[in-house]
């Protein structure tokens, strides 16, 4: 268990970068009005480092008060997987707030890593 906390740690750090860089690049996009490719590669990397991420920390974070963010992103993660399945489109919005909620909680995760609890 000590093993799989330690990799948490790494993979809040990964998380965080990840999602920082992908909304740097949405918002870039944003300010030049164009569609660039290595944006929607880091909206993936955020994506799919998140998910995982998730996994773990609810095997870790069991017995803590905060493993109630992780049970409620893993409710968002699997409804998005099932809108995405139904073909259903997601609005804008939820998307801003996905991202900036992604980087709250991995910026809180990381901050009560370097700083303990």
């Amino acid at each position: 268990m000590e093993r799989l906390h330690k990799i948490s740690k790494v993979i809040d750090v990964f998380v965080f970068a990840a999602t920082t860089l992908a909304i740097a690049g949405v918002f870039y996009e944003g300010m030049t009005q164009k569609w660039y490719d290595f944006v929607g590669i880091l909206v993936v990397c955020m994506d799919y480092s998140f998910m995982p991420a998730t996994i773990i920390h609810l095997i870790v974070d069991r017995k803590e008060k905060i493993v109630w963010f992780h049970v409620f992103s893993m409710v968002i993660i699997l409804i998005a997987i099932i809108m995405k399945i139904a073909g259903m489109a997601y609005p804008a919005i939820t998307l801003v707030l996905w991202y900036f909620y992604i980087w709250f909680l991995y910026g809180l995760l990381n901050i009560k890593n370097i700083f303990g609890k």
